[in-house]
C-alpha cells in the first residue's frame, strides 16, 4: 500500500513539474528543467501541425544538447545556408582577401603621345563592389595621361569565373529580380539596371523608357503605349527577357514615373558597353570597339580597383542576405582552391572547409548555391548548430563570423524580431525564408549569461511565414529567459 502511495505521489509530481513548465514556456523566467518541456509545446502548436518541424539547442557552458527535435533531419535552409558558405569563407580565402577590378593594355602609354597602340583589356575579378564609377574612374585615368584615341579594341575578359550564370536549382520566375543577378567575373551594380518609365508626349503614343546607367548596352523593347491625356492611371510591366527589357501595358498621360530595377541578361557585354560609354564621355576614341576575349598575362597595368576585403563582405552577405555575394564567395573559394571559378570546384571547397572547420560529413548533405536561393540544398537542424559553436569558438573564425550575424532589434534582417528589451541584443543569427520554408540560427545569451547556439527549420507550404517566425522567436525567448534551478 504504502509503494503504491510512493507512486501515486511521484506521478502528481511529475505532472506538476510538466504543467509548470507548460505554463512557463510563456513566462517570464523558465527554469532549466522545463526547456525541453517549453520548447516541445512550441514545437507542437496546431499551427505548425502540418509543417515538419526540426530543432536543435546546444549549450557552449555545459557542453551538451540541450534540445533536439528531428535534428538530424534534412531541411532546406533557404538563406541559413549562408551560415555556413560564411565560415567556409572565412576560412578558405582568410578575412583580409580582395578581389579587383583591372585595366591593362599591350604597350605602356607613352608620355605626351595621345594615340595608344594595340588593345586595352578589361579584367573582371569578381569584384562584388564594382560600380558605374570605378569603369569612368578608369576612362578618367586614361585621358590624364593625354589618351585620346586607341588604335585598337577593348577587349572584355571575364575568364576569371566561368560561363554560368545561374545556380543549380534557381528557378526561372526568380531571374528577372535583383535578389536573383546573373553570377560572373563582372558584378557591376550587382548586375542590375534601373528602369524609368514615363508617360509618352501623346495619347497613343510609346511611353518613355530610361536605363540607369545610360549605356548599359541592354536592349529595350516597348510595347506599352501612353493613355489619356488627363489619366493617372498606370498598368505597366516591365519584364526581362533572355536578350533584354520588355515594358508591356498602359500608362495615363499624367501618370507618375515608375521606377524599378531588373537584372541584366549579358553581365559581361553589360560592363563591356559602360565603360566604353565611359571612355566617349572621356573623349577617347576606341578604332576597334569592344569584343569579348582573353587578355595576356603580365601586361603593364594601367588601373586596378579593388572590393571591400573578405570580413567586410562577409558583414553585408550575412546581415543583408545578399544573394550575389555569397555565390561570389562560393566562385572565388574555386578560384582559391582549384584555379576554377564554378559552382561545382566553390562547393567542394566550402564542403572541405566544413569537415575542417566542424567535422561535418561532405556526404551527409547537400549545398548546391551560395545563397540559398536554389531547393536543392538540405542541411540538418544539427550540422548548422556544429557549423556554428565551432566557428565562433575558434580564434581565427569567431571575431568576424559573430560580427557578421544580424542582431535582434538592432540590425540586418533581424532589425525588426524580438525588439523588446528583454530580448534585444541577446540574439546574434540568420534568418532563412522561402516559399514554405522558414529558418532561424544562432547563439542566444540567457538572462544568467548562458550561451546557446540554435537552430530552428520549418518546411511547410500550410502555415505562414509570420506563424512559423513567431515559434522560432518563441523558442530564442524560452533560451533567453531560462534560468539555473
Amino acid at each position: 500500500m504504502r509503494k503504491r502511495a510512493h507512486l501515486w505521489l511521484a506521478g502528481w509530481m511529475s505532472l506538476g513539474v510538466f504543467a509548470t513548465c507548460i505554463v512557463d514556456a510563456f513566462a517570464t523566467e523558465t527554469p532549466w528543467r522545463c526547456i525541453a518541456a517549453s520548447l516541445d509545446t512550441i514545437a507542437q502548436r496546431r499551427a505548425l501541425a502540418s509543417a515538419q518541424v526540426g530543432i536543435a539547442v546546444w549549450s557552449f557552458d555545459r557542453r551538451e544538447w540541450v534540445y533536439e527535435k528531428n535534428a538530424d533531419r534534412l531541411f532546406v535552409p533557404a538563406s541559413n545556408a549562408k551560415v555556413l558558405i560564411g565560415a567556409a569563407a572565412l576560412h578558405t580565402l582568410g578575412p583580409a582577401k580582395t578581389f579587383s577590378t583591372t585595366l591593362t593594355a599591350d604597350r605602356v602609354p607613352i608620355p605626351g603621345d595621345s594615340v595608344l597602340t594595340g588593345n586595352i583589356y578589361l579584367y573582371g575579378g569578381g569584384n562584388p563592389d564594382l560600380v558605374t564609377g570605378d569603369l569612368v574612374g578608369f576612362a578618367e585615368t586614361l585621358r590624364a595621361s593625354g589618351i585620346r584615341r586607341i588604335r585598337g579594341s577593348v577587349v572584355v575578359d571575364a575568364s576569371h569565373f566561368d560561363s554560368e550564370n545561374y545556380a543549380l536549382g534557381w528557378s526561372w520566375e526568380d531571374r528577372p529580380y535583383p535578389y536573383c543577378p546573373p553570377i560572373s567575373a563582372f558584378l557591376l551594380n550587382g548586375n542590375v539596371v534601373q528602369v524609368t518609365v514615363r508617360p509618352g508626349s501623346a495619347p497613343g503614343r510609346p511611353v518613355h523608357v530610361t536605363l540607369l546607367p545610360r549605356d548599359a548596352g541592354v536592349p529595350v523593347s516597348v510595347a506599352a503605349r501612353t493613355g489619356g491625356e488627363h489619366n493617372t492611371s498606370s498598368r505597366i510591366r516591365v519584364e526581362r527577357s533572355n536578350s533584354g527589357i520588355v515594358v508591356k501595358g498602359t500608362m495615363g498621360g499624367r501618370a507618375e514615373p515608375i521606377t524599378v530595377w531588373r537584372t541584366v541578361p549579358d553581365p559581361v557585354r553589360y560592363a563591356g558597353s559602360v565603360f566604353m560609354g565611359a571612355l566617349q564621355d572621356a573623349g577617347i576614341t576606341v578604332e576597334r570597339g569592344m569584343s569579348i576575349g582573353t587578355s595576356p598575362r603580365n601586361l603593364p597595368v594601367l588601373a586596378r580597383v579593388y572590393s571591400d576585403p573578405v570580413d567586410v563582405i562577409l558583414r553585408r552577405y550575412l546581415k543583408r542576405s545578399d544573394n550575389l555575394l555569397g555565390e561570389t564567395l562560393v566562385k572565388q573559394m574555386g578560384v582559391a582552391a582549384s584555379g576554377r571559378g564554378t559552382w561545382e570546384d566553390g562547393l567542394s571547397a566550402v564542403r572541405r572547409a566544413l569537415r575542417e572547420i566542424a567535422g561535418l560529413d561532405s556526404n551527409a548533405y547537400r549545398l548546391a548555391d551560395g545563397s540559398g536561393l536554389s531547393r536543392l540544398n538540405e542541411i540538418s537542424p544539427r550540422m548548422l548548430v556544429q557549423v556554428i559553436t565551432s566557428a565562433s569558438s575558434s580564434f581565427s573564425l569567431a571575431p568576424e563570423f559573430l560580427s557578421a550575424l544580424s542582431t535582434a532589434g538592432v540590425d540586418g534582417t533581424l532589425s525588426r524580431r524580438m525588439t523588446e528589451d528583454e530580448t534585444r541584443a541577446y540574439l546574434r543569427g540568420k534568418t532563412g525564408t522561402l516559399s514554405g520554408v522558414s529558418s532561424l540560427s544562432g547563439i542566444v545569451e540567457s538572462r544568467s549569461g548562458e550561451r546557446f547556439a540554435c537552430a530552428i527549420m520549418m518546411n511547410g507550404t500550410s502555415p505562414s511565414a509570420q506563424t512559423m517566425r513567431q515559434a522560432q522567436d518563441d523558442v530564442v525567448r524560452v533560451l533567453r529567459n531560462c534560468i539555473e534551478q
